[in-house]
């Protein structure tokens, strides 16, 4: 036998063991048929933690098993041959917070089957101290069936229809419904109503309960609100500034409560703009207007100013009860938006509530300048408060005349470190008499300039502080001092939130 005979012969035997495993089909000349192969579990479900399964396949001929998604699922050993094989299939821990899918395909000659691959997310459960409610949650938010309410299921909670539940406690519903804009918990049996938190919600029926006060201080949002048939209620706690509509029903013995504000001794309030309410979305431009302009124009500052609006890009934004004034960036520019007070006042105490953006490169500040422009440094300007996001946990307040500013090295200024200016809120405030400026960090003076103090004395270059001022409110973006480490574009949007302002004088 030569070497050519002996190898058609060898070739042929080869084609003969692939094709061992086909079969006629039963019936009929049809196209050949793979032998059996089967697998056990025929589907793989898991919880959230890393873990290791063993998959049983049994076949008649040879087969190969691969994972559809190995970023996750991966195989071993990768095939097998007739008989009975163990697969171990190693799934890695799921910390996404999302379940997901996938299939392991098994291959056999020209057929192939799938075992589908379920892992679920880390399941935390949000705690339900009251039975009747969490009952009421489970029956129309337990969307995977498994007995749970998990936080991702009342994360996506927006509304919650809880009437006549037999539901005695409600306490933290803002920590588990953070998104809840819908709430009927009438005709239950509530003594105590925690609202606290939900800045979104609209629409509030708390009727025929046992509560006897009830506080929606924080629910500026509120279009539709029914307390009656609460025979012990007295007092409902609403926000400053408050005006009931149509759609607010209450029992006769309640009444409306507005929060009660510090006036500082020997003053009266005499303007307030609390955020709690805007037709637009905007400030009121009854009481504010907008400086608009490009970059450069003062400071080299990098921003565009606009008026609150253009196209989809908001820099002014009233919302749950506060300004929002932004810098976005779009294309090649940042936007911001810089407002004034339309009025004037001269000399006072003024106030606002405010929490600072963060990111290199973010300039917010609280200030105020004249009201009819006299030129600057000689007009005077007076700086609340002013922040750099590239200096985070300071804060300062400064004092510009022809006398003392900053070009010339001899502004007057003082600064101030707190750690929490751009995670919590603080009231800055400015004292302004005929006498000296003095300036407050949640009631603790900062700044005090009296020109009496100094070798030039008090005259126009001094003291130009004895006429009308407005109040200003801005973010600025780089510039020579809030960009004076650079800019770091990936803090964008960044956002200066404005609780309230306030005006007292003396009467």
């Amino acid at each position: 036998m030569n070497f050519k005979t002996l190898s058609i012969l060898t070739l042929s035997a080869l084609l003969c063991g692939l094709c061992a495993c086909e079969r006629p089909d039963e019936g009929g000349d049809g196209p050949a048929k793979v032998g059996n192969v089967t697998v056990s579990p025929e589907d793989i479900k898991v919880a959230c933690d890393a873990v290791e399964v063993k998959l049983e396949v049994t076949s008649d001929c040879d087969w190969g098993i691969n994972s559809d998604d190995n970023t996750w699922v991966s195989v071993s050993p990768g095939g097998g041959i007739p008989g009975k094989t163990s697969v171990k299939v190693k799934i890695a821990e799921n910390a996404t917070g999302e379940s997901r899918k996938t299939a392991l395909t098994v291959r056999y000659g020209k057929s192939k089957l799938s075992v589908p691959v379920w892992q679920n997310y880390d399941v935390v459960a949000v705690e339900i101290p009251d039975a009747a409610f969490k009952s009421c949650l489970l029956r129309a938010y337990d969307v995977d069936s498994d007995g749970v309410l998990s936080t991702k299921e009342a994360a996506n909670v927006t509304r919650i229809e809880a009437s006549g539940c037999g539901v005695k406690d409600m306490s933290g519903l803002a920590e588990k419904f953070p998104n809840l804009t819908y709430l009927d918990c009438s005709d239950n049996e509530l003594v105590d109503l925690d609202l606290s938190g939900l800045v979104a919600l609209t629409y509030l029926d708390c009727s025929d309960n046992d509560l006897s006060s009830i506080d929606i201080s924080v629910q500026v949002n509120l279009e539709y609100f029914d307390a009656t048939g609460n025979e012990n209620l007295t007092s409902i706690y609403v926000w400053t500034g408050f005006t009931a509509s149509e759609n607010f029903s209450k029992p006769e013995s309640a009444e409306y409560v507005e929060p009660e504000i510090n006036t500082p001794a020997g003053y009266e309030l005499v303007w307030q703009e609390e955020f709690n309410e805007s037709a637009t979305g905007l400030p009121d431009t009854k009481k504010w207007w907008y400086e608009t302009a490009e970059p450069g124009w003062v400071n080299n500052e990098l921003q565009t100013y606009i008026a609150g609006r253009k196209g989809d890009i908001v820099t002014a934004d009233v919302s749950d009860g506060t300004l929002k004034i932004r810098a976005i960036k779009e294309g090649n520019r940042v936007y911001s938006a810089r407002v004034n007070t339309n009025e004037g006042w001269t000399y006072g105490y003024f106030e606002a509530r405010l929490k600072l953006p963060k990111g290199k490169g973010t300039w917010p500040a609280f200030w105020m300048m004249p009201t009819v422009w006299s030129g600057w440094p000689e007009g005077g300007e007076i700086d609340i408060m002013e922040h750099v996001g590239c200096v985070p946990t300071e804060v300062s307040s400064s004092i510009h005349c022809k006398a003392y500013y900053h070009a010339i090295g001899t502004q007057k200024t003082a600064a101030k470190k707190i750690s929490t200016v751009m995670d919590e809120f603080h009231i800055y405030a400015l004292e302004w008499t005929p006498e000296y400026i003095k300036t407050y960090v949640d009631g603790v003076q900062l700044f005090h300039y009296n020109p009496d103090n100094y070798p030039k004395g008090r005259n126009a270059d001094t003291w130009p502080f004895d006429k009308p001022f407005q109040l200003k409110l801005n973010l600025a973006w780089g510039g020579d001092w809030g960009g004076m480490y650079g800019v770091d574009d990936s803090c964008l949007p960044a956002t200066y939130e404005i609780d309230y302002v306030r005006v007292f004088q003396i009467p």
